[in-house]
């Protein structure tokens, strides 16, 4: 059993450092909603790989058929190229996801849900990828054909202190509920933890994790040639912005992508070609492989 959380911008700027020192071991990271980008994608997924930590994906739906699930996942399976993905990429439909097909007409049947379920994952896996499907005991018992979905991996929502704030030890992880197969994960409340100033999904996780090594980062043996990825970054207003090294003051992360062009230590001088960008902690780096 391991200890971990789900996020999205909704949860702000993180400290992936103290996130990983509170003792989690896993994160599950929004990569976006319709056809739209979670806006700290970026920063949660780099954030989290460069501290080690295992990674999966949820993606929230707003598909009003088949035919939209598979454009999600399409979306989906485009964001997660550059980035290597531990755990499953779980589906996320929900009520919310039916309150905004009933302002289109649409009339969600068990059948329709099932159809827009397989059509996510089946693309999902077609791009190289393990889906999951993230859903609660309502839809599994109700909402959906379960019976032709069992055989994704399951996320499981399932609350025992309801919305109250909890911590770990609130809930026995061997309490699952495993009527309905039993769950890969099972989101179990709403807690504090380190590192992230909003209240946030805690959630026992039942696979074992892939070993990480520290992991894609610090890269301290970076030398003047190599590519690499700028992690930590904070966005606010659209603007991706890092910390210099040795300092609390920033700069704007404008590529993907940067050239080493000097190292002494820790201390990474990056830019474009031979045009200095900023020195940067190795630590706040990920090479690109």
């Amino acid at each position: 059993m391991s200890r971990g959380i789900d996020i999205s911008h909704n949860n702000g700027a993180i400290n992936w450092s103290a996130v990983k020192d509170a003792g989690i071991e896993f994160a599950i990271v929004r990569a976006g909603y319709g056809q739209i980008e979670d806006r700290n994608f970026k920063a949660n997924i780099e954030g989290a790989a460069g501290v080690g930590l295992p990674v999966g994906i949820y993606y929230f739906s707003y598909a009003l058929g088949a035919a939209d699930a598979e454009k999600e996942a399409a979306h989906c399976c485009g964001l997660l190229q550059a980035y290597e993905i531990d755990l499953p990429v779980f589906f996320d439909f929900e009520y919310a996801s039916e309150q905004f097909g009933a302002r289109y007409g649409v009339t969600y049947t068990r059948e329709l849900r099932t159809a827009i379920t397989k059509a996510f994952c089946e693309r999902v896996r077609a791009g190289g990828y393990t889906p999951g499907i993230y859903t609660n005991v309502d839809y599994i018992t109700s909402r959906l054909n379960w019976g032709e979905l069992a055989c994704y991996p399951l996320w499981l929502a399932q609350w025992p202190h309801g919305t109250r704030l909890i911590s770990f030890g609130d809930v026995d992880e061997k309490s699952v509920n495993t009527k309905y197969g039993k769950p890969v994960i099972w989101q179990i409340g709403c807690g504090k933890v380190s590192g992230i100033l909003t209240d946030t999904d805690l959630n026992y996780g039942y696979i074992p994790l892939p070993a990480k090594t520290l992991p894609h980062r610090p890269d301290a043996c970076l030398k003047p040639g190599d590519k690499v990825r700028v992690i930590n970054t904070t966005t606010a207003g659209g603007v991706r912005r890092a910390k210099l090294y040795g300092s609390n003051k920033t700069f704007v992360v404008y590529y993907d992508c940067y050239d080493v062009i000097s190292a002494s230590g820790n201390r990474i001088v990056i830019g474009k070609g031979k045009v200095v960008t900023a020195a940067v902690d190795a630590g706040d780096l990920q090479k690109v492989r």
